[in-house]
């Protein structure tokens, strides 16, 4: 990678861009949510299967690519994910219940989107070594972006070509990029090098500090994911906005997503870890107690809270990756951050099923936010007095 021309690397940026950009459209599945809970009857935990099923799988897909990607299947496992999001979205066009629009969105894209979304952070991260927080956030920006393009397109497909046709659509759409994207980014790439299959006994045990930074990772996205999937229900049920001014302000608020992972992987790079984890969890407090305290109704207070919900799922995963290389080593990285993702999976069924249902018995909104503000608390405090080590990159507690 090192040999590579400025201008090649720059091709391989922007094409895994564009994957990101493509497979970050489950960003945009609050819009959906309220056509299929028209068209097919749906309450809010129903409605919740299929995104919490696709965020699940991502997670879950990641994590095994991880682990199972090596220089010999690499175009093989590229080609599984781009079939596995096509054959998502045509199954998800005949879909005329729960359990097959489930099955095409959550197990099939969702699977897809997991295979693809680990491969242009690894390229990535040999590209520019000097400043890989900020590369991987611009990389992964793409994901957190996407909803940006998606969302308004999502929106004008279903209203002028309905459900079905909107799927095979985005289906073709979705594979031709995909393809073009995946080509233009891995010509030239040394794959031997980057995706050398490690042997049983080069594996390097992560370390008790594993599990630990498994579960911030849980509690710090679990809060942003659930308020993703909930932001249409809120802006018409609190806010009386109609879906199509709510999917203009998706717009913004995938901006702050996206915009979130470069800005979080400089603040990481400048002032490491736990500055980090303060801010985004102060973000999350900050939200929380707004909706606990504080009875606004106004649109700009919608556009706040959600813009900084949105933010900090992108802000903690432009931090897990570089986390990981730093605290695990980078020998067994994709496998150690293939695991550690998971944590996203987890927090996905957790933090969706939980407010789905509570929603779903008329508990009142504000008191959703009770548990977020016990665990964020609660991460502080850990972060304030844990001593945390890099691994053979700088030895000083941070």
């Amino acid at each position: 990678m090192e040999n590579l021309t400025t201008r090649r690397k720059l091709t391989i940026l922007i094409s895994g861009l564009f994957i990101e950009l493509t497979v970050g459209i489950v960003y945009a599945y609050t819009v959906l949510r309220v056509y299929l809970e028209n068209e097919l009857g749906l309450n809010q935990v129903q409605s919740s299967i299929p995104y919490l099923l696709s965020l699940f799988f991502f997670a879950f897909f990641v994590m095994i690519a991880g682990r199972m990607i090596h220089e010999k299947t690499f175009k093989l496992w590229i080609v599984v994910g781009i079939t596995s999001v096509v054959l998502g979205y045509m199954l998800a066009s005949i879909a005329k219940d729960i359990t097959l629009i489930s099955t095409s969105i959550g197990v099939f894209l969702g699977s897809g989107v997991g295979i693809l979304y680990g491969i242009p952070v690894k390229i990535s991260q040999n590209l520019f070594k000097k400043r890989r927080g900020l590369t991987v956030g611009l990389t992964i920006g793409g994901f957190g972006m996407s909803s940006v393009i998606t969302a308004p397109l999502l929106q004008f497909s279903l209203d002028q070509f309905g459900l079905q046709q909107t799927f095979i659509i985005f289906g073709i759409i979705s594979g031709i990029i995909l393809i073009t994207a995946s080509v233009l980014m891995t010509y030239k790439v040394e794959l031997n090098q980057m995706y050398r299959k490690i042997l049983k006994k080069e594996i390097e045990k992560p370390g008790k500090l594993f599990p630990v930074f498994f579960v911030v990772f849980m509690i710090g996205i679990m809060f942003g994911l659930s308020m993703i999937g909930l932001t249409s229900y809120i802006g018409i049920k609190d806010y009386n906005l109609s879906i199509e001014s709510i999917s203009l302000w998706i717009i913004l608020y995938s901006t702050c997503n996206g915009l979130s992972r470069p800005l979080f992987g400089y603040i990481y790079d400048r002032f490491h870890l736990k500055p980090t984890i303060y801010l985004l969890s102060g973000m999350t407090l900050l939200v929380s107690l707004f909706y606990l305290f504080i009875d606004f109704r106004s649109e700009s207070f919608f556009i706040l809270t959600m813009g900084l919900s949105w933010a900090t799922v992108g802000g903690y995963l432009s931090l897990m990756p570089n986390l990981t290389r730093d605290l695990f080593g980078e020998k067994s990285f994709t496998r150690n951050y293939g695991t550690m993702y998971f944590s996203y999976g987890i927090a996905a069924i957790i933090g969706n099923l939980y407010t789905s249902f509570m929603i779903d018995q008329q508990i009142d909104f504000g008191l959703i936010f009770i548990p977020v503000i016990i665990l964020n608390l609660g991460l502080v405090i850990f972060m304030s007095y844990k001593k945390i080590k890099y691994y053979d990159v700088n030895q000083n507690a941070v």
